[in-house]
């Protein structure tokens, strides 16, 4: 039954001190005001105060927050509490035409609401959070954030959502909003910022107008994330948040608009960091002792971005000109490249810069040029009116740059070096003979190195450590002693990979070509050939696999651990992608019948299954082997790039992240794999026998779980398994593109060459 407390009564402060004890704490709470409008959150938040002759409830969470002119206070039973929650649902639904969703899985049912695709109570009795990114809603939100209840995580991102912004201070609960690429409109009033608990504000690339809100600022501290960028604001930015000191490493979030919004002075990053070579420095320093600071982020450097870079600082640096440069989480891989490329720029030691930075790091990926005075000159984020690019990470104004340079520096020829000595193209490298079994043939082959690469050595020396990570992982360094390896020799016309520049290998049927140079070569076998490219972040890496289990691996970025996961997962073991490439997708039918086939006629996919049901899945004997317990084998929703309807084995994996080894089932297909072709065809397999081979590939997944941070990433498809982290996913950045599957064989390719494709 409905409880009404009127301030008239003392009492309320006393029912309030008690509510440790009280069966309702947590319970939602709803004021009811004189100006007849209600408010809900959660009971406990709120404590009584007089103020001016009069009592307030007041909140003291991310800020202090007071809910005045309160004539009555109604709490909810659980029961009244998530009917109400359900009916507001339903109203979101038919508002929001539900019945086209991507995924609606019992929506409008009879079932928990934990089981409506989507919602979370998280053991509450309302809904906790509401994740619907990606999930093709249409129309207008609906008023219903009072009988929502206090949800505390609100996505629904990447929609088609219109209408005016909605009046959300109604639910004074949400710490998380998430709406971004969406077409709402209207203003922001200046009270969203001010809610008690709110941390998290992600509304851009919509269609919101009129004045930025000078409250933004209580979201601009390092606790807290806001960005309202791609919208049409208009007029000036609030002095209290030009003023901000983080406003230089967040006026990225903020300025960044259609180009109505006045421009302001935009400052550059004013930090205290540390270089990869332990040197600390403050950037303000760096800027007044040059001329121009361009600082860029090598995630998002494409193209020839970084080889003009590197002719523009050789001819530049006399003459007043310093780089910066934001490493990745990858620096051994950074440092490789530095070196062999003579590169003496800065470059932000990782840990400091995101220790600096915080939550921001993931919105970087741009190019600013600064000048003595400490201010932006050039971003590629933004044209000088103001008018953002259209996609993040994916700027077309990033070359730019060296326009800018040339006019304050002069012009330099950013001609191609181009290789004269072909003499070596084409010869082959014995790296290692197989000692047991029949052999299993796997071939390196490197791609943009120039002739220079090959007389100093490097092609070779690659080559080698290519070799070297492709056994680093168990079943492989077990199996190593069955592999034969070679390398061939590929000269290529130019180091530079962009449009214009020539490479030794511009299709898979080069990539065959070379490897057919090898005379020994076992006959009728699979054609198994990884490419290893001779430049750093050229784009993410992917696997062609063809139908007689023959493939051709792109490793874009050089020798690391995604080579395990192009060449030793999808290549050798036939496996599948388990991240996943969009939020809010679920498989169709057709999609899941596809899978099922590739199953059944090729043996792709040990390491998914459309079964949510673990002991139905294909490696539910491993599951339910007490020796695997260590692995937290079950069926973990989103996979084959696809959030919802496809599952996969563990929460990470060498086929997820690439930061940790394979899970057990990758290993057990690998193995079979591998033992077929090097036994021969009487070759069985048997069960027991794997489990005593995999001792070791058990105990490295173990040890992989007990000391790497990363596989406890939380952004799961399925929310009823894990909490929410909605930042986590948008931040992450896949290093590989899905498999590209091609009917045929490797000789059909050579009739019919397939371009590599490029991307970021």
């Amino acid at each position: 039954m409905k409880r009404f407390i009127f301030l008239l009564a003392l009492a309320v402060a006393a029912s309030v001190s008690t509510r440790a004890q009280d069966p309702y704490d947590g319970q939602a709470v709803v004021f009811h005001l004189a100006s007849g409008d209600s408010l809900t959150d959660a009971l406990g938040h709120y404590q009584p105060r007089v103020k001016d002759g009069k009592i307030v409830w007041q909140s003291e969470r991310a800020r202090v927050y007071e809910v005045k002119d309160v004539e009555s206070i109604e709490f909810l039973t659980p029961e009244q509490s998530l009917a109400s929650a359900r009916e507001a649902l339903i109203k979101l639904y038919k508002a929001l035409d539900g019945d086209h969703w991507a995924n609606n899985t019992n929506w409008c049912t009879d079932k928990p609401l934990d089981e409506w695709h989507g919602v979370m109570t998280n053991r509450r009795p309302y809904v906790w959070s509401l994740n619907l990114e990606g999930n093709n809603l249409k129309g207008e939100i609906p008023d219903m954030f009072v009988q929502l209840g206090p949800t505390e995580i609100f996505n629904l991102s990447g929609n088609k959502i219109s209408g005016r912004f909605p009046n959300l201070m109604k639910n004074l609960n949400f710490g998380s909003l998430w709406a971004f690429n969406n077409e709402m409109t209207g203003e922001l009033p200046e009270e969203l910022f001010n809610y008690p608990g709110a941390w998290i504000l992600q509304l851009s690339e919509n269609k919101l107008t009129g004045k930025i809100p000078a409250s933004l600022v209580n979201l601009m501290d390092d606790k807290n994330h806001l960005d309202i960028s791609g919208n049409d604001f208009s007029g000036e930015v609030p002095e209290a948040i030009l003023n901000h000191p983080r406003f230089n490493l967040m006026w990225n979030l903020i300025v960044p608009q259609s180009g109505h919004l006045v421009v302001p002075t935009i400052p550059g990053y004013r930090l205290e960091v540390t270089d990869l070579n332990g040197n600390k420095f403050n950037t303000t320093d760096i800027y007044k002792e040059n001329q121009y600071t361009l600082i860029f982020d090598y995630e998002s450097a494409r193209g020839d971005f970084t080889s003009k870079l590197m002719k523009a600082y050789e001819t530049y640096k006399k003459k007043g000109f310093e780089v910066i440069g934001l490493a990745p989480a990858d620096v051994e891989e950074l440092n490789e490249f530095l070196h062999t490329n003579n590169i003496s720029w800065l470059n932000l030691e990782p840990a400091s810069f995101k220790e600096t930075i915080g939550r921001y790091y993931a919105f970087t990926n741009f190019v600013n040029l600064v000048d003595r005075n400490g201010n932006v000159v050039f971003s590629s984020i933004m044209d000088e009116n103001g008018k953002m690019e259209d996609t993040w990470g994916s700027s077309t104004r990033d070359q730019m740059v060296f326009d800018v340079l040339a006019e304050k520096f002069g012009n330099i020829d950013y001609t191609p070096y181009t290789s004269a000595d072909y003499s070596h193209d084409g010869e082959v490298m014995t790296l290692q003979k197989a000692t047991v079994g029949k052999g299993v043939d796997i071939v390196f082959v490197g791609n943009c190195f120039v002739d220079k690469d090959i007389e100093s050595g490097l092609y070779e020396q690659r080559m080698k450590e290519a070799m070297e990570q492709f056994f680093v992982y168990e079943p492989y360094t077990s199996l190593r002693n069955r592999f034969n390896v070679y390398a061939v020799i590929a000269v290529s016309p130019n180091k530079e990979l962009y449009e214009g520049t020539k490479q030794a290998i511009m299709s898979d049927a080069d990539a065959f070509d070379y490897a057919q140079k090898i005379a020994t070569l076992i006959p009728n076998r699979p054609m198994r050939v990884n490419v290893i490219h001779n430049s750093y972040n050229a784009g993410r890496c992917y696997t062609t696999m063809y139908n007689d289990h023959s493939y051709v691996a792109f490793m874009f970025d050089g020798v690391n651990r995604v080579l395990n996961h192009e060449g030793g997962g999808h290549g050798v073991g036939r496996l599948y992608d388990e991240y996943i490439e969009q939020a809010g997708s679920t498989a169709t039918q057709e999609v899941k019948d596809y899978y099922e086939q590739m199953w059944k006629d090729y043996g792709r996919g040990a390491n998914i299954d459309m079964h949510a049901d673990v002991t139905q899945t294909r490696w539910a004997r491993l599951a339910a082997d007490s020796r695997y317990a260590g692995e937290g084998l079950g069926a973990y929703e989103g996979s084959g790039t696809i959030a919802f309807g496809v599952y996969r084995p563990t929460r990470n994996s060498m086929m997820r992240y690439n930061d940790i080894p394979f899970n057990a089932p990758s290993r057990e297909a690998i193995y079979k794999y591998v033992m077929q072709e090097s036994e021969g065809p009487g070759w069985t397999y048997d069960y027991e026998t794997f489990v005593k081979f995999d001792e070791k590939g058990r105990a490295e997944f173990a040890a992989s779980q007990s000391i790497n941070a990363p596989q406890m990433r939380t952004e799961d498809a399925d929310s009823h398994q894990t909490s929410i982290n909605v930042t986590e996913g948008t931040e992450m950045r896949q290093r590989s593109l899905p498999p590209v599957a091609v009917q045929g064989t490797w000789q059909d390719a050579l009739k019919h060459p397939r371009k590599i494709s490029y991307s970021k």
